[in-house]
């Protein structure tokens, strides 16, 4: 079944696939020990790293939309090529020079600006797939980033041997080379889709009228709605997830030291691999993306709740949280986003780089102060952020349940007749 769905990707599904490895790996490095970098090298308190994201999160308003209207206006592979290694090898660049909270900050802003890509990259990576096949797309990047995170303990090593700033400095330089070799290959390989084609002329979708329109077909499908709530709370999740490795060591929560600490992902990472490569490809109907999903939150629930309670320097009790937290992590990118992915299909496809620009940008406006907030929280005590996220948890899960019992009634009705 796997060598099937490969077989029946699209080319720039194939491609994107092909060079992911080259941000996710490092970037996996990077998200892990960067805040821990900010904190004792950069000398930032919990509440300033929670600003800097804070102000990550103000660019990720209004970028997303100038994605949107760019993609649809000049092209989907012209705009991501352009704003994305542009973006992102100048913000390498500043990390590896980073002395202070000002370059932390311009990294940031600029690491921002990216997000103008956000909505244009899905659209290359699925419009030139058959619906049926894009959970192997999603369950493909989401195996890749998870092979990233089962590779920190070499970060850990790094930084174990040359110390937390010089080792931080060698995965920012690391990131920075792989970049450009990425980039290389998909300015070569990378096609512009069909359907990007025919938007550059379509009036109908262009500027602020393709937004209005977006909004019209997103209102009419209750599933839509329901994912862009649940977004917003991924989102609340993602923005402050940073906190998770300051909380396994800082000695108000687990306590752990920095090379115990980097098992973690790993840990988490064992269980989204299998989910990505065994159980995420082979989801082919509604019913069964909602039961995955639901099953997610449900073990990420428990997850927060074992974070909690687990006692001081308890890794094996770390360690089970963290496996079931690789489920969630799972699904919350692969199986949503393909479920989104052809939900949109469904109402009308020239509406998805704008549905999908303003599923980012109303996370990030709802999620603004998210991060400081946070920090303020894990300031006040570690445990508390984690009380927020089981919150949000629950309540996505509710959602959820509420979109799959009308289906469990509707084949209840259909097995009667």
């Amino acid at each position: 079944m796997l060598a099937k769905s490969q077989r029946r990707l699209g080319r720039n599904a194939k491609v994107l696939i092909a060079t992911e490895p080259f941000w996710s790996i490092p970037m996996s490095w990077i998200f892990f020990y960067r805040p821990i970098f900010l904190s004792a090298i950069i000398g930032l308190t919990a509440l300033e790293i929670g600003f800097l994201i804070t102000i990550f999160n103000c660019s990720l308003i209004v970028f997303p939309l100038l994605g949107g209207y760019m993609a649809d206006r000049f092209g989907r592979k012209r705009v991501f090529m352009l704003f994305d290694s542009a973006c992102w090898l100048s913000s390498s660049a500043i990390w590896i020079i980073s002395r202070n909270i000002w370059h932390a900050l311009l990294a940031y802003i600029i690491e921002g600006c990216a997000s103008i890509v956000y909505s244009v990259w899905e659209c290359l990576l699925v419009e030139d797939t058959e619906p049926r096949f894009r959970s192997f797309i999603y369950g493909s990047i989401s195996a890749i980033f998870t092979v990233g995170s089962l590779t920190t303990p070499v970060a850990g090593f790094i930084i174990g041997t040359y110390g937390l700033d010089a080792g931080c400095r060698m995965l920012f330089t690391l990131a920075l080379c792989s970049f450009i070799i990425m980039y290389i290959v998909r300015q070569i390989y990378l096609r512009e889709p069909e359907i990007g084609r025919k938007l550059m002329g379509d009036e109908s979708f262009s500027g602020l009228r393709g937004y209005i329109n977006s909004l019209l077909l997103a209102k009419k499908d209750r599933a839509i709605l329901t994912m862009l709530l649940i977004n917003i709370m991924i989102g609340f999740y993602n923005s402050s997830s940073a906190y998770i490795s300051l909380y396994l060591i800082n000695e108000r929560g687990l306590g752990l030291s920095e090379e115990a600490a980097s098992i973690f992902p790993s840990s988490v990472s064992i269980v989204s691999l299998i989910m990505a490569i065994i159980v995420v490809p082979k989801l082919r109907s509604r019913g069964g993306y909602i039961k995955t999903l639901i099953s997610g939150y449900c073990l990420g629930s428990l997850a927060m709740l074992l974070f909690i309670s687990s006692p001081s320097r308890s890794l094996p009790m770390a360690l089970l949280s963290g496996l079931m937290l690789g489920v969630y992590s799972s699904v919350a990118f692969s199986v949503s986003r393909t479920f989104l992915a052809n939900q949109i299909d469904i109402v009308d496809g020239r509406a998805r780089a704008k549905i999908l620009s303003i599923a980012v940008s109303l996370s990030s406006l709802i999620n603004m102060p998210t991060p400081t907030v946070v920090g303020y929280l894990f300031s006040i005590d570690p445990k508390l952020p984690f009380l927020a996220f089981l919150g949000t948890f629950i309540t996505s899960m509710i959602l959820l349940i509420s979109l799959f019992l009308p289906l469990k009634h509707l084949r209840i009705i259909g097995q009667r007749k």
